[in-house]
């Protein structure tokens, strides 16, 4: 997904970063202060928002909720160096001030890519949580029916080509139809047949070890009404897929009325069965500071 031009997305630049400094007593995946180790850790939460024009976005229903109760306990560690909680504007941020706390302010998907990418690259990072719900497709282009079928027939028309042929045809100039709208202007609300093509996102989490081999990477997953043999085979699949060294595993149908209810699993299996986001966030405290 890196050929994404901006003439197709429009990319909103994460906020300016604040570096640690690494001048002395650095150590790779820690901060050294005195004899105890401050470990860095970046919390991902919230859902991403893609752009369709300059008004409506795709997203999804991700509000942050556990991503901030994760932030908040971890906030408590006092083996913590610092924690960057990547997030867009409108999803919940931490409750806890503290001066370890930095906000990164992300929107698209590729936005959160390029923002890891910038921390973990300029910073010692220990550990990642990527609780994001990451949207699977943002808005490629839009376009009338009435642009596209006259592209489309322009491209076929009288042309004698086989079904193979037209199909191909079709499919080309839906891909890259030469008229597109410019999704940095809101479209007309009375626009009649309007269509969106949806692209896929970059996949965030496989980027992450590749950034840095090292981190300590917990990432999740959610399904809907699974059984629990399918949750847990998704998502061991996921962790060996992405060198991920914990999966949270969600079904979203057991998520409410204060419960959520999720697995926690490692190369081993069953790490931990947990109740509540507060017994996640317990969880993976201890596992980023044990």
């Amino acid at each position: 997904m890196n050929n994404i031009s901006d003439d197709v997305i429009n990319v909103i630049s994460p906020r300016r970063f604040i570096l640690l400094p690494s001048n002395n007593l650095s150590l790779t995946n820690g901060k050294k202060v005195g004899n105890i180790t401050k470990k860095n850790i970046i919390v991902t939460s919230g859902p991403t928002n893609e752009r369709i024009d300059a008004v409506m976005k795709i997203t999804n229903m991700s509000t942050g909720a556990l991503g901030v109760k994760i932030a908040d306990e971890l906030l408590k560690e006092d083996d913590l160096g610092k924690l960057y909680y990547l997030s867009p504007k409108l999803a919940y941020k931490p409750k806890t001030k503290s001066e370890k706390l930095e906000l990164v302010q992300i929107e698209s998907a590729l936005d959160l890519l390029n923002a890891l990418k910038d921390i973990i690259t300029n910073n010692d990072i220990y550990g990642v949580v990527h609780s994001a719900a990451v949207g699977d497709y943002y808005g490629e282009y839009a376009i009338t029916g009435e642009i596209l079928a006259s592209l489309i027939a322009r491209n076929i028309y009288n042309k004698g080509l086989s079904i193979e042929e037209l199909e191909n045809t079709i499919l080309e100039v839906i891909k890259n139809p030469d008229v597109i709208t410019d999704n940095t202007h809101k479209i007309s609300s009375y626009q009649d047949n309007l269509m969106v093509k949806l692209g896929l996102t970059p996949k965030v989490i496989k980027s992450i070890k590749e950034f840095n081999p090292n981190i300590k990477l917990i990432g999740f997953k959610l399904l809907d009404g699974v059984s629990k043999e399918e949750l847990l085979r998704v998502a061991s699949n996921l962790r060996e897929k992405n060198n991920a060294d914990y999966i949270v595993a969600n079904d979203l149908s057991r998520v409410g009325n204060g419960k959520h209810y999720a697995t926690i699993i490692n190369e081993e299996g069953i790490y931990r069965e947990c109740e509540t986001k507060d017994e996640i966030a317990k969880s993976l405290r201890k596992i980023l500071f044990k």
